[in-house]
């Protein structure tokens, strides 16, 4: 009898134990931002279910245009946005990853507030110094369509998603008199530098081809592609880099970042309404 009363607690004591862990939230779309105004229009979206306090940082878990998501601020800079990338893929393994936010914008073409989602991301000073000069140089990675290393200067997003991206349409914030444009295509560049100079500017587009540049997202879309995660950068840009030749990048960044960052999350709202 007393045998039998103690297995019983035992295994009431597992099943309550059980039945009283969270839930893991596997397979959600995770949606990431590096500035706390980047994330504020998909927090006010999202219909919260529970959340995660990791490393400072708050995963928001819950259903955001009827889509299971997890949104998180990752703090701003390469470390930061790698570190974030990959925890959220080892504890909730999304089945993708969208990075929104403001940019610098490098193409001559691209005007403030326009919203940018390139192809291809490049880590534009991850780089070797020597009797030439300043070279950006290939990064050593595994991707797991190999078997083996290999050294790659630009990675690529998902082609699923891209092609969502070109299919989607958002309704906009004007800036300075204009609605801004959506471009899908061509190549990004990041790095741990904040660029405000002209000579800066003109390099990343004759040296990289870079249609904008910021500091998080070629690391983010480099952990995806390593850990098989489909991944795209969707961007809106808040400055042109120091190259607009009547104002400084942080002078535009003061007076148009919250318009471009609404812009760029409202874009992922309707982007997310596609998956």
């Amino acid at each position: 009898m007393k045998k039998s009363l103690l297995f019983f607690s035992v295994v009431m004591l597992i099943l309550l134990l059980f039945c009283s862990e969270k839930p893991h939230h596997e397979g959600r779309i995770a949606i990431m931002y590096a500035f706390d105004a980047e994330g504020q229009l998909l927090r006010d979206h999202i219909f919260l279910e529970d959340s995660l306090v990791w490393r400072g940082r708050v995963f928001w878990i819950g259903r955001i245009v009827d889509k299971e998501a997890i949104v998180v601020n990752s703090d701003v800079g390469m470390t930061n946005a790698a570190l974030t990338a990959q925890f959220l893929i080892d504890k909730f393994k999304p089945k993708r990853i969208i990075f929104t936010g403001i940019c610098g914008g490098i193409d001559p073409e691209n005007r403030i507030g326009d919203i940018v989602i390139p192809q291809f991301w490049v880590t534009h000073d991850y780089s070797v110094y020597d009797e030439k000069g300043f070279s950006p140089h290939p990064i050593n990675v595994f991707l797991p369509e190999k078997r083996e290393k290999d050294t790659l200067m630009f990675f690529a997003v998902d082609e699923t998603l891209l092609k969502r991206a070109k299919d989607t349409k958002a309704e906009l914030k004007p800036i300075l008199g204009r609605i801004p444009k959506i471009k899908v295509g061509g190549n990004g560049a990041s790095g741990n530098s904040f660029v405000d100079q002209v000579e800066k500017r003109r390099w990343l587009k004759e040296r990289l081809d870079a249609q904008i540049v910021d500091m998080e997202s070629a690391a983010v879309v480099q952990v995806a592609r390593i850990n098989g995660v489909p991944v795209l950068a969707v961007r809106s840009c808040s400055d042109l880099a120091g190259g607009s030749g009547s104002s400084t990048a942080r002078d535009e960044i003061r007076e148009f970042f919250k318009v471009a960052a609404d812009n760029s999350a409202s874009f992922v709202l309707e982007l997310l309404k596609q998956l």
